[in-house]
Order: structure tokens, then C-alpha cells, then sequence
């Protein structure tokens, strides 16, 4: 399944109340973004519930909350599978998510503290030893909504999650091929926020962004023919 590790062993290395719903679906969540749960695959709530030791209620509570994600769908028969995320819908998420972020460091801009351009730095430094894909996913998140959070915008922030919730289930295909690249553009998006330049930021934002979405169609073109040879 492209990974090392299982759905229990994941869960026992999470830490919260492991029958809340919303504790359930961040395992599943995790497990989603490692392959651990495979696109397309149905996921059979039963032995879930068993591995997990909790009851089916929660568990399709959990669920259904994935459902609002888009991670997760129900079907007829089917039941519940892990949906897919396509070529054209991951260009046209990158496209949105694009969209807010500038638009949401625009607004941003002239309540940026020299407080949080420092957290930023901080933030960023762990980044660069970070090899867990899901935590530098997590660490990443944190980087670029600590400009935006002065914007005071929380339905875009929220909307904006939702999104690289989609996106970001692929982290683990294209980090690789990307991250010091990525850490490069990190630092240029930083220093032009530092230097109170809102043009530049803007201009490096929207550069880090697409090529982001560039290298993350590439990755899922290679991998789609990985899967038909």
C-alpha cells in the first residue's frame, strides 16, 4: 500500500479521545494521505471499527465527515470508498487555492507583525529537517497561514483548508521531487513579506504556487503510468 505502517499502528501514535468522531477521522484522514487507504478502495466499516476498537456509530460519524472534505464518498451498494483526485480537478484546486491565498495576503499585508514574520522563520527552519511528509504537510500549512491569519478572513480560511485538504492527500508522491525547491520559494515569499514589499510576495507566492501545481500533476501523471504497466 506505499507505506510501512498500518491503519492501528497509526492510530496508537495519535493522541486525543480515539472513540471521538473527530479523532476517528483524523486517523483515517492520516491514513488517506500515507496510502494507507487507497483511492477508489472501498472501505469496510466493520473491520475498520474493529481495528480502530470502536463502535460503527462513530466511526461513520467520522466518516461522514470526510464525506464534507471530499476525501471520502458513499455510494449505493459500494458503501464508503476513498474518492480519487484527478489531473484536472488538482489544476483546478491549485487554481482556487492560488486565488485565496493572494487574495488573502493582499489584505493581510499592512497588519503582518515583525512578530509573525519571525514565527514564519522559526516555522520554516523546522521545516527544512522535517521527513515525516504529513508533519512537514502540517508545518507548511502553518507557514503560509501565519501571513494570512491578520486578514481576519475566516470563512476563506476555512474554505482555503478545505481545499489543500484535497490537494495535499498527494503530499506524499511529489514532496520529494519538490521540497528544496519548495524551501527555496518559502524563503522568498519570507524575505519579500519581511521587506514589506507586497508586490513581491505576491509575485513569489503565485510563482511557489503553480509550480507546486505543475510538480503535483507531474508527479500524478507518472504515477498513473506506473499503475498501467
Amino acid at each position: 500500500m506505499g507505506t510501512d505502517t498500518d491503519i492501528e499502528t497509526l492510530a496508537s501514535r495519535m493522541s486525543g479521545d480515539s472513540t471521538a468522531p473527530h479523532f476517528i477521522a483524523e486517523v483515517l484522514r492520516a491514513a488517506i494521505y500515507r496510502g494507507i487507504l487507497e483511492e477508489g478502495r472501498p472501505l469496510h466499516q466493520a473491520q475498520l471499527a474493529q481495528k480502530l476498537g470502536v463502535s460503527p456509530i462513530p466511526l461513520r460519524e467520522a466518516l461522514r465527515l470526510l464525506e464534507v472534505e471530499g476525501l471520502v464518498a458513499f455510494q449505493g451498494y459500494r458503501g464508503a470508498f476513498v474518492t480519487a483526485l484527478s489531473l484536472e480537478e488538482a489544476r483546478e484546486l491549485y487554481e482556487m487555492v492560488t486565488a485565496l491565498e493572494c487574495s488573502l495576503m493582499r489584505v493581510a499585508f499592512p497588519h503582518i507583525t515583525g512578530r509573525i514574520v519571525d514565527e514564519a522563520r522559526r516555522v520554516l527552519a523546522t521545516m527544512d529537517g522535517e521527513l515525516d511528509c504529513i508533519r512537514w504537510r502540517d508545518r507548511n500549512y502553518m507557514f503560509h497561514t501565519l501571513f494570512y491569519e491578520p486578514a481576519d478572513r475566516p470563512i476563506t480560511m476555512d474554505f482555503l483548508a478545505r481545499l489543500r485538504q484535497k490537494t495535499d492527500r498527494k503530499i506524499r508522491i511529489h514532496l520529494a521531487s519538490m521540497r528544496d525547491v519548495s524551501q527555496e520559494q518559502h524563503r522568498a515569499i519570507l524575505d519579500a513579506v519581511a521587506s514589506r514589499d507586497l508586490d513581491a510576495a505576491l509575485s513569489a507566492l503565485t510563482y511557489h504556487l503553480t509550480y507546486t501545481s505543475n510538480d503535483l500533476q507531474s508527479c500524478m501523471r507518472q504515477e498513473q503510468s506506473q499503475k498501467t504497466v
